[in-house]
């Protein structure tokens, strides 16, 4: 049992001795009118609600009421992994809480790790006057969060996922140094993987145009899709429209290089199905333009353009 506060966002438990927290063992629908503001996570026995971020925390945030796992220390990994005994939050997704202490004064970067599912965290505790919340501020599909404590005390850490029953091992961190973000989007691409793409003897000069043909024989990215790659010399400053044309697919472009830190991409930026990127080169040297496509399997002829404004 508990009493549900609509205009202050929380939950006042009432316990009984004896009744422990369990997994849930259903899905619950969210009945909240003010959708905006809650989401509903369900125990047995229990309807409790988690702040999106930007909500009001109190001293009594849902978000106390989960057993933690363990306690991360700053300075240290931990590791741990989302399984089908965690508790679900409303969108189905496994999650684990962890113990931080904070000192008045002090900043950490928390990082949540994983190659096995889209990381998302939650941090809640005293003198934060919001759920502070992050899928992607790591790079890639990692979580990251930095805050400074206005007061000292322990924090709540919910390490979880962007999907629902997302499954697998992760490592969790709270650094007063935080290492450089990962690269690339989440989703995408490995950029090292497009980068070591074989250009072979494809070169596209730039004001010219070159044709060609995607085939089941050429490189298979993550997504399924085929892609080929062409070595283009670009000179620091220098502006230049690649252009991707085909009549056979849905045309997909990547640009990535010296000086690009996350590959460039581009679908429907060329009209109608073709892919365009337009770049000013930041540095000399030589870049990778890969040929692909929006749909998995789709081959067929293409034509590549490098032209200046």
């Amino acid at each position: 049992m508990s009493e549900y506060y609509p205009d202050r966002g929380w939950l006042r438990p009432l316990r009984r001795p004896g009744f422990p927290l369990r997994p849930a063992q259903g899905s619950f629908a969210a009945m909240s009118k003010r959708r905006s503001l809650f989401r509903a996570i369900g125990f047995a026995g229990w309807l409790l609600w988690l702040p999106h971020a930007g909500a009001a925390q109190t001293e009594t945030s849902v978000l106390w009421l989960p057993p933690t796992v363990g306690r991360l220390a700053p300075g240290a990994d931990v590791r741990g992994s989302l399984s089908s005994a965690d508790y679900r939050a409303p969108n189905d997704a496994y999650f684990d809480t962890w113990e931080l202490e904070g000192r008045v004064g002090g900043s950490l970067t928390i990082d949540l790790k994983s190659d096995d599912f889209d990381a998302f965290l939650y941090v809640v505790g005293p003198g934060l006057e919001e759920t502070l919340s992050d899928d992607d501020g790591g790079g890639g599909c990692h979580a990251r969060i930095t805050l400074t404590f206005l007061e000292a005390g322990t924090f709540r850490v919910i390490a979880t996922s962007a999907g629902s029953r997302e499954r697998g091992v992760y490592t969790l961190s709270a650094s007063a140094t935080p290492g450089p973000v990962a690269e690339g989007e989440c989703g995408g691409p490995d950029p090292a993987a497009l980068r070591d793409l074989p250009t072979d003897s494809r070169r596209l000069p730039v004001g010219a145009q070159a044709t060609g043909a995607l085939a089941t024989t050429d490189r298979e990215l993550p997504d399924g899709t085929h892609a080929q790659a062409w070595a283009l010399e670009g000179q620091a400053g220098q502006t230049v429209n690649i252009l991707l044309e085909s009549d056979d697919f849905d045309s997909f472009l990547y640009l990535t290089g010296p000086g690009i830190t996350s590959p460039m991409s581009d679908d429907d930026g060329g009209g109608e199905l073709h892919a365009r990127i337009t770049v000013s080169f930041p540095q000399t040297g030589t870049y990778v333009v890969v040929v692909n496509t929006a749909t998995k399997g789709a081959t067929g002829a293409f034509r590549l353009s490098a032209r200046t404004p």
